[in-house]
């Protein structure tokens, strides 16, 4: 396939997905019965001390809800700093005559105390319709502009290899990302999700040569085991694509397949506090078939555990504080690298 050819295929793909992202609200507000309608909000504010700033957005976005398979980071140990988290969600819902239809707009940041160089936003619009007979249906198209991963050569594979010192340079990237959700409430207990994603991770010069993109299909389980226990547990299946005439090049080829599974249980301590303990493993098999390629033949898996504490101080006002443990290591390295998150925030939430 040519490069042109490729490049058109992909510009009509994201044409398509904005069309229909268009579409789909215009339909669903002409059934709408505007007799009853709701706007909530809620604010999010959160300060995070990290130990190394290179993977803190890919280690924070490791969830089954967000975007758990972030781009390669091959220089990890870039420090560490303070980051102040803003976000706010916007929501109206409105009933019809299939169910409930319901819009928001997510709109955040990570904004870098000493380093800011990484800072960078995150927007989000979503649509759903949740129907009478339990089904639910949401699409969401996230927004990532700009996300710094941090000094990088060009030919990062062969440099680690031989121990040449190469020149540096910024590597970013812009992320567009189309999910579709679609959960049926089996019982009161039960809901089970079918998530599908689409994405493009498109890098700037001199890494264009990586933009990659990429689908995902996987299942979710909610389950309330008994009260004040509730369950989320997910599977993930990933594959990842870079022109490989582009990628020949300079013989870094970041294709890869992806498996990604989560444990998340939320247990309710007392009348107004809260735990959730999450375990997340990735493995990542990069199917780069160029031999002098650092990628070539190698895989890397990845641990990360978290604790985090929710307490309630009124029906609109939440403190919650965490800390998150990772561990990543790709099969060519001898080391593993480790990072930890710490956090306090509080949220808040209101109908307007």
């Amino acid at each position: 396939m040519s490069v042109s050819l490729y490049n058109q295929i992909s510009q009509t793909a994201d044409a398509r997905q904005h069309k229909l992202l268009l579409i789909l609200p215009i339909i669903f507000l002409i059934i709408s019965k505007n007799v009853h309608s709701e706007w909530n909000a809620e604010v999010d504010t959160s300060m995070y001390h990290t130990d190394d700033i290179g993977l803190f957005s890919v280690t924070r976005r490791l969830s089954l809800l967000e975007d758990p398979t972030q781009p390669v980071v091959d220089r990890p140990d870039q420090g560490s700093d303070f980051i102040y988290e803003p976000n706010a969600e916007l929501t109206w819902s409105n009933h019809n005559s299939l169910g409930e239809f319901e819009a928001g707009v997510d709109v955040g940041g990570y904004v870098f105390i000493d380093h800011s160089d990484y800072t960078h936003g995150f927007y989000q619009l979503q649509i759903g319709q949740t129907f009478f007979t339990g089904t639910e249906i949401k699409f969401a198209y996230e927004y990532v502009p700009d996300l710094f991963l941090g000094k990088n050569d060009i030919l990062s594979g062969e440099s680690e290899q031989e121990g040449e010192n190469e020149e540096l340079f910024s590597e970013r990237l812009t992320s567009h990302v189309w999910t579709i959700h679609i959960n049926q409430h089996m019982t009161e207990q039960l809901t089970f999700r079918l998530l599908g994603r689409y994405g493009l991770r498109n890098y700037d010069a001199p890494f264009q040569y990586r933009d990659i993109n990429f689908w995902t299909v996987g299942p979710h389980l909610e389950w309330e085991i008994a009260p004040g226990y509730e369950l989320l547990i997910g599977y993930h299946y990933e594959r990842g694509y870079t022109n490989k005439h582009n990628a020949r090049q300079l013989l870094d080829d970041i294709s890869y397949i992806n498996h990604f599974t989560s444990a998340e249980l939320k247990i309710h301590l007392l009348e107004k506090l809260s735990a959730i303990l999450t375990f997340d493993y990735e493995h990542n098999t990069f199917t780069s078939n160029f031999d002098e390629d650092i990628h070539s033949s190698a895989s890397e898996n990845i641990y990360q555990g978290e604790i985090e504490l929710l307490y309630e101080l009124n029906r609109e006002t939440t403190i919650k504080a965490g800390w998150q443990h990772g561990n990543r290591k790709f099969n060519f390295e001898n080391k593993a690298v480790r990072n930890n998150n710490l956090w306090l925030g509080i949220e808040y939430g209101f109908s307007l």
